[in-house]
């Protein structure tokens, strides 16, 4: 019995995977033919959402807590294999956390949605600079920290990006800070509670 659920789990594992390359193609077909500036914006993301959902999965081989440093790890090597940070470094500094179905999720699009934003919009004109990710659990909750050493962008704390991240922390319960400064970069700080106080 233990055998057979082992083998429906990897099978439906392999259809989840083969359906988010799937439309992560149909996405990038997509973006070749469109030109609008806006619509660009939102394949993009659309994009970058289903890769995040890609990397996940991977992941997941049974119920139960998903080892979300072994998900940072993927998703920085996700953006170091696009070419898209070759002038940026990108350094993963995580420690093992253990968290539940319900959170792996929404952290995943979190840590790849701030990940994204700073790739693209904290070093404009090809200037070289650094991201750093930073992940650590304790006995109630879970930290995630973000920092870049980019311009400081107004438009990454205040646009739709983080305007998304907002809501998913907020979501879970969560709260989040943010700090920049011109030349300074961005940083972001989010705190998830893992204990009974968190929200469904």
């Amino acid at each position: 019995m233990a055998a057979e659920a082992e083998t429906r789990i990897a099978e439906l594992q392999r259809r989840m995977l083969g359906g988010y390359q799937l439309l992560q193609a149909l996405v990038g077909i997509r973006l070749r033919s469109v030109e609008d500036p806006e619509s660009r914006r939102h394949l993009t993301w659309l994009s970058d959402v289903t890769a995040a959902l890609t990397l996940l999965n991977r992941r997941i081989t049974e119920a139960g807590p998903i080892d979300f440093s072994g998900y940072l790890e993927d998703a920085v090597d996700f953006w170091r294999r696009t070419g898209t940070a070759d002038a940026i470094r990108i350094d993963v500094r995580a420690a093992s956390a253990a968290v539940p179905e319900s959170h792996a999720l929404p952290m995943a699009i979190i840590a790849h949605e701030l990940i994204s934003n700073a790739v693209r919009h904290a070093f404009p004109d090809s200037r070289r600079g650094s991201i750093a990710v930073a992940c650590s659990q304790s006995a109630d909750g879970v930290s995630l920290v973000v920092r870049d050493s980019g311009v400081g962008v107004v438009e990454m704390v205040h646009g739709d990006g983080l305007a998304l991240v907002m809501g998913l922390v907020q979501h879970l319960g969560g709260v989040m800070t943010v700090e920049t400064a011109p030349e300074a970069g961005v940083g972001v700080r989010i705190r998830l509670p893992l204990g009974p106080q968190q929200r469904h």
